[in-house]
């Protein structure tokens, strides 16, 4: 049975770059491949758009049957992803320590011990190196191996006894290594959910986090890849408890690790660049837009080098700094930079579909929707947020799925929907009643636009009111974190001085581009 749909070839065909395009061409004219498989894939290639049988003007025949045209869809799938091993095999540490076992055991059929032997040595030095120890473990299997041999020739490199335990370090530096692994997984599925500290019981189960034996001390760490994960997991819960000073020293120490080693950027390219983001995202908090512009352009030049070549790393660098960029030009009250920002997210969104995850695809519509409600295009913003609490899966930023809510209510009150607005404020108000925590300010703006929308009084005076009780809210610091979803004190002012809220964000952040 083909497993391989014509959209799966589309996909991969559409997701590689230029060089491994090239590649794939230049492998196919040396190993003379049938000219339809090259017919297909420039097709396939040249094509705007998906459409369910390219391989019409790949056949020369007039008449084949629906399985030919199958079979050579999935050689083609097949192709391509041989070209991609052989594209990737001389610059990954996990292809070249792979063959080279292979080369180990060709040598061992053939009696040809001595090389054996170097080649291991070399290959052992180069798993730790990246401490690859799954590697480590199959070159012992190999070198017991070897060692019964050399005992019969009288040749001395090793013993059994050593061997065993060095298999048991490397076990144990392994198990430690899938107990951080598991470790971050756990609190990353949590801050994927709620972002930010919203009551003390988020901070104690932080604080629980903290203490526990795993991340009190880095000595719980075996190895170099444990200790990235180590500090990667205290810099996400000092994100969540909003400690930056904490959080930017777990960042800074996490890069420079890496930057003197850099084959665990090789390996975990993925955490160097989150680190780099958190780097940006802890200068946008502190109203340090200067520096996080500056971070930004780092994060942008990490896109021309190797280790970070993958589609999905270069993607990751993409939404980054466009949202990055974004958000601060909003903040500044940039009118045209973020409108420019807004249409590179867009292009991106149409160019990478699919590609880009529904995360990221959540935080940009938010953005979006934010930075309409800055400048006042609140049919626009609706859109946004409407896409947003259209998404499925609760529990995906159930943060930003939070404050949509919020969003949307003020959206409906702007756009002078109120017979709607009673409804949707109802809706909301149940699903406050689940068990799932929320800042008191957004309990609070729900209680104010139910005034607002029954206009209890005149607009004014409840504005006025709410400022009042919002200050006395935002003496607890766990309500600060609201600001980061939605400037909602310089809302309420914009709406009792009359002054627009891009002209008041303006102002506040004046002083963020100097530091």
């Amino acid at each position: 049975m083909n497993l391989i749909s014509n959209r799966d070839l589309f996909d991969l065909v559409k997701s590689l770059s230029k060089s491994e395009k090239r590649f794939l061409k230049l492998h196919a004219a040396a190993n003379n491949e049938e000219s339809s498989l090259i017919t297909l894939f420039n097709s396939i290639e040249l094509a705007s758009g998906f459409k369910e049988d390219f391989s019409a003007k790949s056949i020369k025949h007039k008449i084949e049957t629906h399985e030919v045209k199958s079979q050579l869809s999935e050689r083609l799938y097949n192709f391509i992803l041989k070209c991609l091993r052989s594209f990737y095999a001389e610059s990954s540490a996990s292809f070249l320590i792979k063959d080279e076992i292979t080369n180990i055991l060709n040598l061992f059929d053939k009696a040809q011990y001595k090389q054996c032997r170097k080649i291991l040595n070399k290959q052992k030095q180069e798993a730790y190196r990246f401490e690859r120890f799954h590697s480590v473990l199959e070159l012992i299997g190999l070198e017991k191996l070897l060692i019964t041999i050399e005992i019969q020739f009288n040749i001395k490199n090793n013993t059994i006894e050593n061997l065993v335990k060095e298999e048991q370090d490397v076990i144990e530096k392994s198990k430690n290594l899938g107990t951080y692994t598991l470790l971050f997984s756990k609190i990353n599925l949590n801050t994927r959910q709620k972002n930010k500290a919203k009551t003390q019981q988020d901070l104690d189960a932080i604080n629980s986090y903290l203490n526990s034996p795993l991340l009190k001390n880095e000595k719980s760490a075996k190895s170099t890849k444990a200790l990235i994960i180590f500090h990667h997991c205290r810099s996400i819960l000092y994100c969540r408890c909003q400690d930056n000073q904490s959080r930017e020293a777990e960042c800074l120490f996490l890069l420079d690790l890496m930057d003197k080693q850099p084959e665990f950027i090789e390996e975990m390219p993925n955490r160097y660049l989150t680190t780099l983001n958190n780097l940006i995202n802890i200068a946008f908090e502190e109203k340090k837009y200067k520096t996080c512009a500056t971070l930004i352009n780092q994060l942008k030049e990490k896109s021309n080098l190797k280790a970070f070549n993958a589609t999905d790393l270069q993607l990751k660098i993409l939404t980054s700094t466009l949202n990055a960029q974004l958000t601060i030009n909003t903040n500044s009250g940039r009118l045209k930079e973020a409108q420019e920002n807004v249409n590179s997210i867009e292009s991106s969104l149409s160019e990478f579909k699919g590609k880009i995850n529904k995360e990221e695809e959540l935080i940009f519509y938010y953005n979006i929707a934010i930075m309409n409600t800055y400048f006042g295009n609140y049919i626009k913003a609706q859109h946004y947020i409407s896409l947003i609490l259209n998404e499925g899966n609760n529990l995906l930023r159930e943060d930003l799925q939070s404050f949509s809510r919020i969003i949307n209510i003020g959206l409906h009150y702007e756009l002078g929907n109120f017979k709607q607005l009673e409804y949707i404020i109802t809706t909301i108000k149940n699903y406050y009643k689940t068990p799932v925590s929320f800042f008191k300010t957004e309990k609070l703006i729900v209680a104010y636009f139910d005034q607002l929308s029954k206009y209890k009084g005149t607009e004014k005076d409840i504005f006025l009111s709410f400022k009042k009780d919002l200050e006395e809210i935002m003496k607890d610091p766990h309500e600060k974190n609201v600001t980061f979803y939605f400037e909602i004190e310089v809302y309420i002012e914009s709406k009792i001085t009359g002054t627009p809220m891009a002209t008041l964000m303006q102002k506040k952040y004046a002083n963020a581009w100097l530091i």
